[in-house]
C-alpha cells in the first residue's frame, strides 16, 4: 500500500510539474556563421549588397532577428522589412506550409496603433459623456423627489461623488492605455527597422520580427536587396522552461 501511495505521490508530482513547464524556441544557423559577442551571425556577399543576420531571442509569438546591410552597387537598395518571408520545413527538410510567412510591417503596425489611439480616444469622449449624463438624470430624479424626509443637498453631493469617482477612474483608465499604446506606436516607428532606401556605400541595421510557426524545425529565409535577394538557414529548436 506504501508503496502504491509513493507510486501515485511520484506520478502527481511529474503531472504538474510537466503542466507547470513552458515551451520556448530558439534558432541556430544551419549554415556556416560567426561567433561574435555571443550570437551566431550569418554572412551574405554578392555584387550589390553585404548583409548579415544575427537570431536574437523569442518574445511572446514571434522571433527577433538583427540585420545589417551594406550598399556595393552603384543604385539606390530598397530595405523593406515588410518584405521580408521564410519557408519552413519539419525534420527531413520537406517543406510544411504552402505559403511565405512574411515579417512583422512596421508600416502596418504604426497604422493599427494609430487607429487603437482614435478609438480609445473617441471611447473615452464617449465615457465621459455618459457619466455626465447618467449624473445629470440622477440630480434630476432626486429633486424631483416630493418625499419630504429626503435630504436634496445630500443626494445631489452622493450624485456628485460617484460621478467623481466614476470620472476619476476613466481617466486614470485612459492615460495608462494612451500611455502604453503611444510608447508603442514610439517603438515601431524609432526602434524597429523600417523600410528605407540606401545609397551607394550607404549602410543600415535594425531588428525586426518573424511570426514562430511552431511545427517547424527548420527555416530559411529571404530577404531582398534591390536585384539581390540574400538567403539564411536555421535549425529551430524547442525547449522547456
Amino acid at each position: 500500500m506504501k508503496t502504491l501511495f509513493t507510486y501515485f505521490t511520484f506520478a502527481t508530482l511529474f503531472l504538474l510539474l510537466t503542466n507547470c513547464s513552458s515551451v520556448f524556441y530558439t534558432l541556430t544557423p544551419d549554415e556556416e556563421s560567426d561567433l561574435e559577442m555571443g550570437r551566431k551571425i550569418i554572412e551574405k556577399e554578392d555584387e550589390n549588397v553585404y548583409s548579415s543576420i544575427s537570431f536574437e531571442e523569442q518574445t511572446g509569438e514571434e522571433f527577433v532577428f538583427y540585420l545589417f546591410a551594406h550598399n556595393k552597387s552603384n543604385e539606390k537598395i530598397l530595405v523593406d522589412p515588410g518584405q521580408v518571408y521564410i519557408k519552413v520545413y519539419d525534420e527531413n527538410k520537406e517543406r510544411i506550409i504552402g505559403e511565405k510567412i512574411y515579417a512583422m510591417n512596421p508600416e502596418e503596425q504604426i497604422h493599427q496603433i494609430s487607429g487603437d489611439i482614435e478609438e480609445r480616444e473617441d471611447s473615452h469622449d464617449l465615457t465621459t459623456g455618459l457619466n455626465i449624463v447618467f449624473s445629470l438624470f440622477d440630480t434630476i430624479a432626486d429633486l424631483s423627489d416630493e418625499d419630504e424626509d429626503e435630504d436634496d443637498a445630500g443626494e445631489v453631493a452622493e450624485n456628485v461623488l460617484i460621478f467623481t469617482g466614476n470620472q476619476i477612474s476613466e481617466e486614470v483608465s485612459y492615460k495608462n492605455d494612451m500611455d502604453e499604446l503611444k510608447s508603442l506606436k514610439s517603438y515601431w516607428k524609432n526602434d524597429v527597422l523600417r523600410i528605407t532606401e540606401i545609397d551607394n556605400e550607404e549602410e543600415i541595421s535594425g531588428i525586426f520580427y518573424i511570426p514562430i510557426i511552431e511545427e517547424a524545425k527548420y527555416i530559411k529565409m529571404y530577404i531582398p536587396f534591390g536585384k539581390s535577394t540574400h538567403t539564411y538557414k536555421f535549425r529551430q529548436i524547442e525547449n522547456q522552461k
